[in-house]
C-alpha cells in the first residue's frame, strides 16, 4: 500500500537490465510532463491490484527485448496524447480481467518482428481505442499475430483506422464483440 508519484517535469530511466517491480496494491502516477523509459532487457512487472496511470503528455517508451506484464486486475489507462510504442521483440501481455483504454489522440505501434505474445488479451478484458485517434492508433505491422481471446470486447470508434500488414493473423474467438464505427 505504497504510492509512488512522480511530478512535474522529471525523468524516470531505468537501464541495463534492472528490474522494476511493483506488488500488492501499489499506485504509479507519472504525471506533468515525464519521461518513463525503460530499455536494455528491463523487465517492468505490475502484480496485484495495481493501478498504472500515465497522465498529460508524457511518453511510454520500452525498447530492446524487455517485457510489459500487467497481471490480476489492474488498471492501464493512457490519456491525453501520450505515446505508447513497443518496439524490438517485447512482449505486452494482459491478463485477467484488466483494462486497457487508450484515450484521445494517443498512438498505439507495435512493430518490427512481435510474435503471438505481442499483444495478448486475456480473460475478460477490454480494448476500447477511442476519440480522435488516426491510422497510427493501432499499426501492426512485419509477422504480428493479435489474438484476442474468451469474451473480450475490441471497440474502435469515432474515426479510427485498423491496420494490419505483412501477413498478420487476426483472430477473434469465443463470444468476442468487433465494432468499428464512424468512418
Amino acid at each position: 500500500s505504497q504510492n509512488l508519484k512522480i511530478s512535474e517535469s522529471q525523468n524516470l530511466r531505468i537501464s541495463e537490465s534492472q528490474n522494476l517491480r511493483i506488488s500488492e496494491s501499489q499506485n504509479l502516477r507519472i504525471s506533468e510532463s515525464q519521461n518513463l523509459r525503460i530499455s536494455e532487457s528491463q523487465n517492468l512487472r505490475i502484480s496485484k491490484s495495481q493501478n498504472l496511470r500515465i497522465s498529460e503528455s508524457q511518453n511510454l517508451r520500452i525498447s530492446e527485448s524487455q517485457n510489459l506484464r500487467i497481471l490480476e486486475s489492474q488498471n492501464l489507462r493512457i490519456s491525453k496524447s501520450q505515446n505508447l510504442r513497443i518496439l524490438e521483440s517485447q512482449n505486452l501481455r494482459i491478463s485477467k480481467s484488466q483494462n486497457l483504454r487508450i484515450l484521445e489522440s494517443q498512438n498505439l505501434r507495435i512493430s518490427k518482428s512481435q510474435n503471438l505474445s505481442n499483444l495478448r488479451i486475456l480473460e475478460s478484458q477490454n480494448l476500447r481505442i477511442s476519440e480522435f485517434q488516426n491510422a497510427q492508433n493501432l499499426k501492426i505491422s512485419e509477422s504480428q499475430n493479435l489474438k484476442i481471446s474468451e469474451s473480450q470486447n475490441l471497440r474502435i470508434s469515432e474515426s479510427q483506422n485498423l491496420r494490419i500488414l505483412e501477413s498478420q493473423n487476426l483472430r477473434i474467438s469465443k463470444s468476442q464483440n468487433l465494432r468499428i464505427s464512424e468512418s
